[in-house]
């Protein structure tokens, strides 16, 4: 991505000199409502005018972005909540296991890693 930055700055750099150079002529830029009249160089307006467009874009594309920004840092704060929830229940587990099974648990109890709800009376046994 870098080098790929370099390579359309680069060209666009030099085309911007080159147009630097060849318009140095004065020009009057008459601000038509306005009682405004400025005289400068052709070249510095049309490179003003490509600047307050890139910022016009880039303004625009910014707050057109405002809504992917929101849900990236919802998600973001969902996903701390629920690694903080997995680091809790973790050490639930830990605790249930007892001390010494560490994280993974020895190979006999690799098997019990899940918290099992308790189970229900079979049906016989409520008929009695």
């Amino acid at each position: 991505m870098k080098h790929l930055s370099w390579i359309v700055t680069v060209p666009l750099l030099a085309v911007a000199v080159i147009f630097a150079v060849n318009h140095r002529g004065v020009v009057t830029l008459d601000l038509w409502p306005l009682p405004v009249q400025l005289e400068a160089p052709l070249y510095l307006i049309v490179l003003l005018a490509v600047f307050v467009g890139f910022l016009i874009g880039g303004a625009v594309m910014w707050l057109s972005q405002h809504r992917v920004r929101k849900r990236m840092r919802e998600e973001r704060q969902r996903a701390r909540e629920l690694a903080r929830d997995v680091e809790a229940l973790q050490r639930r587990l830990d605790q249930y296991e007892g001390p010494g099974a560490g994280r993974m648990g020895s190979p006999e109890t690799r098997g019990r890693m899940r918290l099992r709800p308790p189970t229900a009376p079979s049906l016989p046994a409520l008929r009695r």
